[in-house]
């Protein structure tokens, strides 16, 4: 009998199923991985994890069963059903894998550094995002470049970006495009 975090109840899971492993370890900075579950013999289960590591499982092992938003990404993490530190890593990871770098965190911007330079900084990804909502469009950090200029303008409001790295000079070529 498999045993879901937290209950007494059984889990089923089937081939095909993602769930979460939680740690054996029980370290302070621990968190539980993200598996896909290959197959079931009996009492076991095998499983290939997020770091592509397969294993076997007992019920001894505590499982959960991961929500749908967690097994394929999304772009705001408001929205993720798994809202707890696997699953705002897991969501980064993903989205981080397939050049996604810029995700919400509502009106927060998280961006992960990719250590290659993508094609999103171009003069038709200004005019892009260009009086759009949040939202409207993929993450982007021009998004938020224009979300504070017309909040500024509209309202007369002074506005602040709190930005790391490079993408203040990001932010700046933005504005710079905006009133050129």
């Amino acid at each position: 009998m498999w045993t879901e975090e937290g209950t007494l109840h059984p889990v089923a899971v089937f081939q095909g199923d993602y769930i979460w492993i939680e740690p054996v370890s029980g370290r302070e900075f621990d968190v539980a991985i993200g598996a896909r579950v290959v197959s079931a013999e009996g009492r076991r289960i095998q499983v290939k994890d997020d770091d592509e590591q397969e294993q076997w499982l007992t019920p001894e092992r505590r499982i959960k069963a991961m929500h749908a938003t967690s097994v394929q990404g999304v772009e705001d993490m408001i929205s993720l059903g798994d809202l707890h530190e696997a699953g705002i890593l897991r969501n980064l990871l993903i989205r981080y894998n397939e050049n996604l770098i810029y995700t919400y965190t509502g009106s927060i911007l998280v961006a992960v550094n990719p250590y290659q330079i993508l094609p999103i900084y171009t003069a038709e990804q200004i005019k892009l995002y260009k009086d759009r909502k949040i939202g409207e469009l993929p993450p982007h950090i021009f998004a938020i470049g224009d979300n504070s200029y017309t909040h500024m303008k509209r309202y007369g409001q002074d506005q602040c970006i709190v930005i790391r790295s490079e993408q203040g000079a990001y932010i700046l070529a933005y504005l710079t495009g905006l009133t050129s």
